[in-house]
């Protein structure tokens, strides 16, 4: 029964290169057994050939007349995927700083109002409701930061953001 893979992926581009040049030849290719090479096309597998190996199974399924570079793909896939996460990590923290801002000059606007001698109770409702925005803005702004926080240990100095942990 033939397993199916995620397109773009290093098992999909191990499986890939087998098709063409044979496992008994990636194996070959590695110095390693058969089932090593195998266990890299499986999608459960964490393990996957160093990048030296990578380039060597896609320069040899190349040579064997296969279009494209596997390894090469996934990788650049991958890494694009990654962006596109770290991008979409910094919009959702705009639009939140926007919103944390509106909020906030709102709140203010409001509360000013309560200094007018002649302020009513429903004025005092108001700013009171526009300062629980306020602080539901400031909420999901501190939400939308934490992302861009270091894990582990070590300098925090130089770190980008993201969402990654």
């Amino acid at each position: 029964m033939t397993q199916l893979r995620a397109p773009l992926t290093f098992p999909a581009a191990m499986t890939r290169i087998a098709g063409v040049i044979g496992w008994p030849a990636c194996a070959a290719l590695a110095r390693r057994n058969e089932r090593t090479v195998r266990y890299w096309s499986e999608d459960g597998c964490n393990a996957t050939p160093p990048i030296n190996l990578a380039l060597a199974y896609d320069d040899a399924y190349q040579a064997a007349g296969g279009d494209g570079a596997p390894f090469l793909d996934a990788f650049a896939h991958q890494l694009q995927v990654s962006r596109d996460q770290h991008d979409a990590c910094r919009r959702e923290l705009a639009v939140a700083v926007a919103d944390a801002s509106s909020e906030s000059g709102e709140a203010v606007a409001a509360a000013i109002t309560l200094t007018y001698t002649n302020a009513s109770p429903r004025l005092a409702l108001r700013a009171l409701a526009e300062a629980e925005q306020a602080h539901s803005a400031w909420g999901r702004l501190i939400r939308r930061l934490t992302p861009f926080l270091p894990t582990g240990t070590g300098p925090i100095a130089g770190d980008t953001g993201g969402t990654h942990q």
